[in-house]
């Protein structure tokens, strides 16, 4: 479970690369576009220096965005034991695994865990009636068969003999029942401990069922913020290339564009994981 959260925050590091990158792209154009406007007078030079310090910015959270790529492969190297540290690249990009919700699973008998405790606690209990036999005397058995004859070999006559003893080693008594006790704790010990294992296990998968639909609302409400974000984003642009909108307000809806994108993705990782952890709690 833990790699395959590491594979999905080496996909969120390399988006977050991907959406500061294209933020450096449009930052670097404003700031062509607003240096030509500061030749032509149509610029104040405090407007420029408001570019240059965004483009400086990105520059910034894209080298942090790099950086957290590192980080996260060489976390993937350490579950995997490989020591090269190399830089890994996810195969497929972070897109949202949008599956219907309804009908979420339980938490399976069967589930490796589960079974093993129960199979730990049938033990105990083996154990336990073991103990209780113990207590049981012992029975010796015993029989001969008997040739009578005066001549060798004539086998005239014959007589059987059977017996059986019964006995209770009274100093192995309070040695036996203290044994007894001891696995009878043990084995109530495993079966409550089995119990509450199973317990809590209920409690994670309906916190899980709660964590995915949570998601996917946060999923769903971040995804139209972007919308909304890139539209607003559109328009302004278009404003500030007809001389109608402040380089002020640009800035800070492109600034509001990016942090969108990056909370989208954040989301999409949250998602992405809630499903896959509740999957893994309903994994036998």
């Amino acid at each position: 479970m833990e790699v395959e959260k590491a594979y999905m925050q080496l996909q969120l590091a390399y988006q977050g690369v991907s959406v500061l990158e294209k933020a450096l792209e449009a930052a670097n154009a404003n700031k062509k576009l607003a240096d030509n406007s500061f030749k032509q007078g149509y610029l104040q030079q405090a407007d420029v220096l408001s570019v240059e310090v965004r483009v400086t910015e990105v520059k910034n959270q894209l080298q942090s965005a790099k950086s957290n790529v590192e980080n996260a492969s060489n976390y993937l190297s350490f579950l995997m034991n490989d020591k090269t540290f190399v830089v890994y690249k996810p195969t497929d990009s972070l897109t949202a695994n949008r599956q219907d919700l309804y009908g979420l699973p339980t938490v399976p008998e069967n589930r490796s865990d589960i079974k093993a405790m129960q199979l730990a606690s049938d033990a105990y209990l083996t154990m336990y009636k073991a103990d209780k036999m113990s207590f049981l005397p012992r029975l010796n058995a015993f029989g001969s068969y008997e040739l009578y004859d005066d001549q060798i070999f004539q086998a005239s006559a014959n007589g059987y003999t059977f017996g059986a003893q019964l006995s209770w080693d009274l100093f192995q008594g309070s040695k036996r029942f203290g044994k007894a006790q001891k696995s009878k704790s043990e084995f109530e010990k495993s079966k409550l401990e089995l119990e509450q294992y199973v317990s809590k296990s209920n409690m994670e998968l309906n916190q899980a069922k709660r964590m995915l639909l949570d998601a996917e609302n946060r999923l769903t409400l971040s995804q139209l913020a972007l919308q909304q974000s890139e539209e607003s984003l559109r328009i302004r642009t278009n404003r500030y290339e007809e001389g109608l909108e402040r380089t002020t307000d640009l800035l800070m809806v492109e600034t509001q564009f990016v942090q969108k994108q990056l909370e989208y993705y954040q989301t999409i990782f949250e998602y992405n994981f809630a499903q896959a952890y509740l999957q893994f709690l309903t994994k036998e």
